[in-house]
């Protein structure tokens, strides 16, 4: 096992390595890469112990990425450098790697200590879905935050994705391409998201990780805070398809395209009202189709919802077809611009409010044919391209989660 730090602020290094001496499992090593300009001397020798010099990367993406480079274990652990991991952490990730052989990525529980080692009780807003549970790590009484299950929509923002303590096989490191050595925030979710595309994520259920708090923590940082808020929405829209369409596949699950008679993208099953190349299923789905409940994963609808006119029964399908946490991912001229209106063949319109009464219980209750439970994972109006900017054609994205039974979505849930 290769455990990697990253580190221009050696402050808390000591921490580190006392807590991975204490580890029940021995055959680890220690890569720090220490950068910047920073400078760390042991308080003991330790041959596990590897600590490299490179002033000249720039970024924690490139400084990751050459500690994975020159890593020997067959299993990659992040550390940061003012963390700890409880006595067992690394004992109980092999664990999880071995008995869970389908999984890439291990997590755990985690929860937040002040700088000087104290417990920590902040909390995020539990109407975002959060939970929290006192927990034992060691000989300390923390609170934990409860990790969100690794759901599309949870691992494609960094607000709801697996936090510490974050283990990988190394060789889906490599098949992933490693870290983006140009990025200097969130390397964490763009690796994370393509891992993700590659296998299966696992949870372990224990509170292995002690997540230090303080002024110079790098979120703590206005103007990169900023990009950090503004990015993570970035690479969610990179990565939110591909991430929907592995964890389909893994599980079974279909994934529909709807209006597929123009442009299908593969690996989806194509519906549409009209037989053509790339039709698989001749339907109109407001009126149903011969697929059970809950047996697809994502549908995609680019450019369909405009051409469906009963809302409510087009939507209690796209629900009754969703499994838990399935997600639509539809893209459609609002009536923001001149889109919505031009085309003769369209018979609905949608701006953002339009999905308010399948999301928001106070709308849906004026509407009592609605049978839909969705959550919002991105609602907002752009313009797809310079062409569309210049004919004042915007559309409005909606990507919707299906809410039934199973595991809590990160996000804002009104219904």
């Amino acid at each position: 096992m290769s455990v990697f730090t990253p580190s221009h602020q050696p402050q808390y290094l000591d921490n580190c390595l006392a807590t991975l001496q204490a580890q029940t499992f021995e055959d680890w090593e220690w890569l720090v890469v220490l950068n910047q300009g920073a400078r760390w001397r042991p308080p003991m020798e330790d041959p596990r112990l590897r600590i490299v010099l490179e002033d000249n990367l720039e970024g924690v993406g490139a400084a990751k990425r050459h500690a994975c480079a020159l890593a020997r274990g067959e299993l990659l652990v992040e550390l940061d450098h003012d963390d700890e991991l409880r006595s067992d952490a690394l004992d109980l990730i092999v664990r999880a790697f071995d008995e869970h052989p389908e999984a890439g990525f291990v997590f755990s529980q985690c929860a937040q200590i002040k700088e000087d080692g104290s417990r920590d009780n902040s909390r995020f807003d539990e109407r975002n879905g959060w939970t929290y549970q006192e927990a034992k790590v060691d000989n300390r009484t923390v609170l934990q935050c409860d990790a969100m299950e690794p759901y599309p929509h949870n691992v494609s923002y960094i607000w709801f994705a697996p936090n510490h303590v974050r283990a990988f096989r190394h060789d889906l490191y490599d098949r992933a391409g490693g870290y983006d050595p140009s990025r200097d925030v969130l390397d964490d979710q763009d690796i994370m998201c393509r891992l993700y595309q590659l296998a299966d994520f696992h949870l372990i259920d224990e509170c292995l990780y002690l997540q230090r708090v303080h002024s110079r923590n790098t979120q703590r940082v206005a103007e990169i805070n900023v990009r950090i808020q503004e990015e993570t929405v970035v690479l969610y829209d990179r990565y939110i398809e591909p991430n929907a369409r592995a964890w389909s596949g893994r599980r079974g699950l279909a994934a529909l395209d709807l209006g597929a008679a123009h442009n299908k993208p593969p690996g989806y099953l194509g519906v549409d009202v009209y037989a053509g190349e790339g039709v698989d299923i001749v339907a109109d789905i407001s009126q149903g189709i011969d697929l059970p409940d809950s047996s697809v994963g994502v549908i995609r609808a680019v450019d369909f919802l405009e051409h469906v006119p009963d809302k409510i029964a087009l939507f209690n399908e796209l629900y009754r077809l969703l499994a838990h946490g399935g997600l639509l991912l539809s893209l459609t001229p609002s009536t923001e611009g001149r889109g919505a209106f031009q085309d003769p063949t369209h018979v609905a319109y949608y701006n953002e409010n339009s999905f308010w009464y399948f999301t928001d219980q106070q709308y849906a209750q004026f509407v009592p044919p609605i049978k839909s439970r969705f959550q919002v994972s991105r609602l907002v109006t752009y313009y797809p391209s310079e062409w569309h900017e210049e004919h004042m054609i915007p559309y409005v994205c909606a990507n919707l989660i299906a809410i039934k039974e199973g595991p809590r979505q990160g996000g804002f849930l009104l219904i």
